[in-house]
This record gives structure tokens, sequence and C-alpha cells, in this order.
């Protein structure tokens, strides 16, 4: 059987008029490989493009201006790191240089007046967002705060769909994900001046941690591969879409009917290291007391249950100790 990342349009799910078809499409790629690429996705051409438009500016600032926007606290994962600050190979305990990209990570951006986003079991996992002074990148937190927002909702739809392809109801997941602490991270890979090192990627291999990832990439997604189990092959690239990618948290609520793959971001040919790469992960986490257990009641779990919360404590852990 084929392992090829399918294009999937998500408008028949959307509108009502064949959800089953889109049902069975994502079904079979969450199956077979845990990627597809979707259109007709909803989100407005204008709050893609203004985030891109936000973040290439405050990439273009002086490395000492962008390195302040940072939080009190090392332990907040919030603001920018600069490049070559983290190896992503290192999350599955391989030795590898650091990774050619430099990031800027915001989360929740919704309302959290709710006793639920300051119970001390939530930890540091709500702490506010930092941002750059506004005169310095103009509109910066709004195109940030919008494009959250948008996919957001559109993480929620893609749960719904995943429900019916588990032969769930569909608000299955509704009540799970209504309070998600995702992470959104705006990625610059900026142009190469000299041969990496042995080994060294924009984005070394790994798979992602949570229920789902987002990723959109300008001027094209092209760089990010995927590995089909033989090969690594290019994640296709269609205008305007967004690629989709199971994590591990996705695997083990399933028990492993659905896979979580290994992907990376390639280094582009010498022709090319002139040129910048933009990208933007959303990596959606489920609410972090839901209780992550598996939904395969045909066979015995592989895995002991687990809050989403501990579940991605566990996953940074490891990682902070392979680095």
């Amino acid at each position: 059987m084929s392992k090829s990342v399918p294009v999937i349009d998500l408008s028949p799910f959307r509108d009502g008029t064949d959800k089953a078809a889109v049902v069975a499409q994502v079904k079979e790629a969450c199956e077979r490989i845990g990627f597809l690429v979707v259109s007709g996705h909803g989100v407005p051409d204008r709050t893609i493009a203004a985030m891109l438009g936000a973040m290439e500016r405050f990439f273009a600032l002086p490395d000492e201006v962008k390195s302040a926007v940072k939080p009190d606290n090392p332990a907040v994962f919030r603001g920018y790191h600069g490049v070559a600050a983290k190896s992503l190979a290192k999350s599955l305990g391989a030795e590898a240089p650091p990774d050619l990209r430099e990031s800027f990570t915001i989360n929740r951006v919704q309302d959290k007046s709710d006793p639920y986003f300051s119970n001390p079991a939530a930890g540091l996992l709500f702490a506010d967002n930092v941002w750059p002074p506004e005169n310095l990148v103009p509109g910066f937190e709004r195109a940030f705060t919008d494009y959250y927002l948008a996919l957001s909702d559109l993480s929620a739809t893609l749960m719904r769909i995943f429900a019916l392809a588990l032969d769930l109801p569909e608000p299955f997941f509704d009540d799970k994900v209504d309070k998600h602490f995702t992470n959104l991270a705006a990625y610059h890979y900026p142009p190469l001046s000299a041969q990496p090192a042995p080994g060294q990627l924009r984005g070394g291999a790994h798979t992602d941690f949570g229920s789902l990832t987002l990723v959109y990439g300008h001027p094209a997604i092209k760089g990010l591969q995927v590995h089909d189990g033989d090969a690594w092959q290019d994640v296709p690239e269609a205008p305007g879409a967004f690629v989709v990618n199971l994590g591990d948290l996705m695997a083990q609520w399933t028990n492993d009917r659905w896979v979580s793959t290994l992907h990376r971001v390639v280094n582009p040919p010498e022709s090319d290291w002139h040129r910048s790469r933009y990208s933007i992960a959303f990596f959606h986490q489920p609410n972090y007391d839901v209780m992550i257990e598996s939904l395969d009641r045909s066979s015995p779990p592989k895995y002991a249950p687990i809050t989403s919360g501990e579940h991605l404590r566990r996953k940074l852990t490891a990682m902070a100790v392979a680095s």
C-alpha cells in the first residue's frame, strides 16, 4: 500500500455536503501514515497573510532586540529563541547538532478568567504571553491572536472529524479540547552562509508530542519530509493548505491504531542557501486534566492512562534529559 501523504479538501465536511467522504479519507491517512494536507479549511487568506507579515518583520529585527522578548521565568516556554537554540532530534535521544532556525512562541490567547486556568494543577501552562513593543512591530499581537483563534477553530473541526473516524459521536472531543493549552510557534530558517555541521538540519528528525499539529509554510512547505517506514518523502505542496500531522498523544489515545510519524526539515540545495524559509506550527494539546486512555476497545491497552498535562510534562522532561 502506498504511504504517500494525501491532500484532502475539508469543504464537504464543513458545509455538510459529504461528511462521510472526508471522514473516510482522514481515517485512512491517520491509520496509514499520520500525515495529511488539508485545503478547504476556512482560515481566511488575510489572517494567514497578516501572520506571515508580522513574523517576517519581527525576525528582521536585530538579534539583541529579539532576544529581549522573553519571559522573566525561563521555565515558561514563551517568546523568542535564537538560531541553534534547540535540537529536535534530541527529543528522541539522538545526538545531533542544534537546528538551524529561530522561533517565537505564544500559548493560549483566549480569556483565562475561569479558575480552571489558575488552578495549581495547571502549573505554568497558562502563563502570560510576552510580546514585542507595538511600536517595533505594529500589529504583531493582533496578527498572532487572530491566527491562534482561527487555528483553534480548525483544530476543533479536525477533532470532530477524528471522532467520527474513530466511530465515536462527532462531539466526543469537544469538552476535551475547549480549554486546550496549545503552543503556536513561528519559525524562521535563515539563509545559510556556510556548510552546516554533519547531521545538522533546519529541523532534526522527531515526532510531535500532542494530539495534532497544523503547519503552514511560506513561501512553500518545501523542505518538510516524512518517513514512510522505508524512506524519507517530501510532503506535498498545496497553495494555501495546511499540513496536519498526528502527535504521540493521539497515537497513544488510539492505542497505536493511528500513527505519530517521524518527520524533519531538510536543508535547501546550495543554490537556495540565500533564501529564508518561514513556517508556523500550531501544536494542539487537549485540556491538561483530560485522561488519555485507549479508545480502542478491540485490543488490550498498550499504555497506562495519563492526563494530557502529565503526558506533555514527561515528554519535555525526556527532551531536557536528552539535551
